[in-house]
This record gives structure tokens, C-alpha cells and sequence, in this order.
């Protein structure tokens, strides 16, 4: 806990440290490709259901595991920040590098990947993107789902420089293209299914 929440909890309460943050995820939930994630890429992963890992988690994500379970997913969450757990599925969660998710999830296989805000934000170099890409689709079963979301401003394009290439093909998810592009944020959006 860094000091400055450390102070905010002493003066003004944990309920107003709680109210911050929940302000900050509405704010993110807002943005129009978090808005794209809850209104197209979740409810058509929900209506595929199966086993679903989640990679990256933080409070504003935790809304979307709820509507994937909602209609029957099984959700599973993975992040390399051991805090992070307290925003991952209980029972559910493992703490790790998703470079090595193939060792981490080594005794399942999933319906679908979401890898959102991940590349460019410690998984940074191609042979990092390039490992983390193999291990994903280790543990992804042939025809499931990859969305894999990027920013143009922290990373060069994953599928461009062909890291997908070999386990992956791009593929239309719900009522979105294969590639979603926001004019107002620098994300991208990619929609793969792992090759047979």
C-alpha cells in the first residue's frame, strides 16, 4: 500500500479509499474500447461459453468476469502481480508470467484468451510477445479464442511482425472485425482463433 493511500485511509477512511478507486474504474470502463470489451467482446465470448482465462486483472475487469459467468463460463484469471489476486476469480486465480502460462495452466485447456493491456505493459520486447503468444497457444484448445488488445504507443504490432503466424488466424469475434481500431485511444484490438 503505497503512503499516499496509506494517509487518504488514516484522514478520511478505508470507505473513501474504496469510493477513489471505484471512481477510477468507472472512468476506465468508460473508455470506448473498455466499452466495446462490455458491450460486444464479452457478450459474444459469454454466448461461446467454456473455460475462459482472463490475463491482466484489476478492478475494472472484475465486472466482466460476473457476465461471462453469467451465462455459464467457467472464468479463470492470471496476472504477475501477486496483489493483483484480490481482483482475480477466487479458487480460479494463479499468479505468474504469462510467458510461461503453458507451465502455469499446464493441467488445463481453454475455450478462450483474453490478453488485454499486457503486451506493452512488462511483456514488451518480440521474443517476450513471442513467448507469451506460444505459451497462450499451448493452453488454448485448436478453434478457441484469442483477443489480444495492444497499444500502438507502447508496443510495434504484434501481428504485423508475424508473432501470430504460426498458431494463429485472424477471426471476426461477435459483431466486431478481426481488427478494431479507436481513433480516440491508441488500443487495438485483435481477434485470432488458434490454428488446428
Amino acid at each position: 500500500m503505497g503512503m499516499g493511500t496509506v494517509l487518504r485511509t488514516l484522514v478520511l477512511g478505508k470507505d473513501a479509499d474504496r469510493k477513489r478507486r471505484s471512481a477510477k474504474a468507472a472512468r476506465i470502463r468508460a473508455l470506448p474500447d473498455r466499452r466495446v470489451m462490455a458491450e460486444s467482446y464479452v457478450p459474444a465470448l459469454a454466448a461461446e461459453g467454456g473455460c475462459i482465462l482472463w490475463v491482466g486483472c484489476r478492478e475494472y475487469t472484475l465486472d466482466d468476469y460476473a457476465a461471462l459467468e453469467s451465462r455459464g463460463a467457467e472464468v479463470w484469471t492470471t496476472d504477475i502481480d501477486p496483489a493483483a489476486a484480490r481482483w482475480g476469480r477466487e479458487g480460479r486465480h494463479r499468479t505468474g508470467d504469462i510467458c510461461e502460462a503453458d507451465r502455469l495452466f499446464s493441467d488445463l485447456t481453454f475455450d478462450a484468451v483474453v490478453c488485454n493491456g499486457v503486451l506493452g505493459y512488462g511483456v514488451d520486447s518480440p521474443d517476450q510477445q513471442q513467448r507469451a503468444l506460444n505459451a497462450l497457444a499451448a493452453i488454448l484448445r485448436p478453434g478457441g479464442r484469442l483477443l489480444l488488445g495492444w497499444n500502438t504507443d507502447k508496443i510495434a504490432d504484434p501481428v504485423a511482425a508475424g508473432l501470430t503466424d504460426a498458431d494463429f488466424q485472424a477471426a471476426p469475434l461477435g459483431d466486431q472485425p478481426t481488427r478494431l481500431r479507436f481513433d480516440a485511444v491508441t488500443h487495438v484490438y485483435d481477434s485470432l482463433i488458434r490454428r488446428g
